[in-house]
């Protein structure tokens, strides 16, 4: 045996369906703000810290340069799902 129990779904009852989609929706929203969040540290990383870290903290350009990097990653996120909203009305 593989180690993976066989499970057919259907035998849930609708309840447990529901509750196993919601529970799944859930995950799938979390891997993907997690993935964002990797993404945004990603390109703001290269794009800011130029240095080597002596320190446990940022220079003060290094850190104006993150800030900046994550709120204009926040307004053009905003901005597009702004325009999406347009688009479905």
């Amino acid at each position: 045996m593989d180690g993976q129990a066989n499970f057919d779904i259907n035998k849930l009852s609708a309840t447990d369906r529901q509750e196993l989609n919601l529970f799944l929706a859930n995950e799938t929203q979390k891997s993907n703000i997690q993935q964002t969040v990797h993404q945004l540290s990603e390109i703001c990383w290269k794009k800011c810290v130029t240095g080597r870290i002596t320190s446990n903290r940022l220079d003060s350009s290094e850190e104006s340069c993150t800030q900046n990097c994550v709120d204009r990653w926040m307004d053009s996120n905003l901005a597009i799902l702004k325009h999406l909203e347009t688009l479905r009305g």
